[in-house]
């Protein structure tokens, strides 16, 4: 595993952690609780654009490559 020393803020891993524990959850009507964590993690490369490949540590907030 390499680290790559890109970190997202802490209320951006706020946000995906607490996207995974509510995924699958839906309010009444319907609607889903929050985005997906997929689709969360997909915006934070967008904007911090790490290298091809990378993945997001849920612990430590750095993308790192497998």
């Amino acid at each position: 595993m390499e680290r790559t020393g890109i970190f997202i803020t802490k209320e951006e891993l706020e946000d995906v952690n607490i996207a995974q524990k509510v995924s699958g959850m839906f309010l009444s009507g319907g609607k889903p609780m929050s985005d997906s964590p997929e689709y969360i993690v997909f915006r934070l490369t967008q904007k911090y654009n790490p290298p091809e490949g990378s993945g997001l540590d849920p612990k430590t907030g750095e993308f790192i490559i497998p």
